[in-house]
């Protein structure tokens, strides 16, 4: 994963383009390996992470179930230095609070009623208050999610059912500019980050194998034009159109239109139709 370092009692793994992953162990933990009593942190910024905060960090809690919701709002309660100054059931409502209240942190749940889900609403919030951090907490550990929400700008993402030492941790890390991922979702990050780079090169591999009017024809395909009717928008013959498309069936390792179009958008060749 990278170059591992001991520092100051921290292990850290630097990841390429990334930052770094610090997990922190008593001397005990570190003579067993074991994982008990190890906290991991993804971090950013590393300064003053063992520090105070400069005032009361005030959060906003965004669930739509009022039960859940109650709950992280008393977990919060016991966090020292944090105060609860707002409650959202909705990404508008969160949105809404966060520019009236300009929260240090906003505890997100990602599924949520309205046109706006919490990783939306965390893009926005993101982009009106950059200074505020967002950690996604949700029951959902899918590694394209997560991958979504750090995307969208959060600064932390964790289980519904993380103990209070761990949202306390994630709260004071955030909120000092740092960002929080257990080791088990660092690793679905990594691999998601894995999974890009390599449909990446396969999608610049195919692009420079197809000619730019293969390209063309691709991206009508994908926009369900018949050959006849990419015959007569591109000036061609249709006799041409279907070369075109049997040479592009060929160098995507493909048969047929659905499958030419499915593996041009898993490999990010063309977008997704609208």
């Amino acid at each position: 994963m990278g170059d591992r370092t001991a520092w100051l009692g921290w292990e850290s793994t630097v990841v390429s383009g990334m930052g770094v992953l610090v997990s922190s162990r008593t001397r005990q933990d570190s003579r067993n390996r074991g994982t008990a009593g190890e906290r991991w942190y993804f971090l950013t910024d590393m300064a003053n992470v063992e520090g105070e905060a400069d005032g009361p960090i005030g959060i906003l809690v965004v669930d739509d179930h009022a039960i859940s919701r109650s709950g992280v709002v008393q977990l919060c309660s016991l966090i020292p230095g944090a105060q609860v100054i707002g409650e959202a059931s909705t990404g508008e409502d969160a949105l809404e609070l966060a520019r009236l209240h300009a929260p240090e942190v906003v505890l997100m749940d990602v599924e949520m009623p309205g046109t706006m889900d919490g990783i939306e609403a965390t893009r926005q919030i993101k982009a009106e208050q950059p200074n505020t951090a967002v950690i996604i907490l949700t029951v959902h550990e899918d590694r394209e999610v997560i991958f979504e929400a750090i995307k969208a700008g959060a600064s932390g993402y964790l289980p519904k059912s993380a103990p209070l030492d761990r949202i306390q941790h994630a709260v004071k890390v955030v909120s000092q500019g740092g960002s929080f991922l257990e080791a088990g979702l660092a690793r679905k990050v990594l691999d998601q980050f894995t999974r890009y780079a390599e449909e990446a090169r396969a999608a610049a591999d195919v692009y420079y194998l197809l000619t730019p009017r293969e390209r063309e024809v691709l991206i009508e395909l994908s926009n369900g034009s018949s050959a006849r009717q990419i015959s007569s928008k591109l000036g061609i013959s249709e006799r041409t159109v279907n070369t075109h498309i049997g040479n592009t069936y060929r160098k995507l390792q493909v048969n047929n239109r659905v499958e030419a179009v499915h593996e041009a958008i898993r490999i990010r060749l063309i977008e997704p139709p609208r």
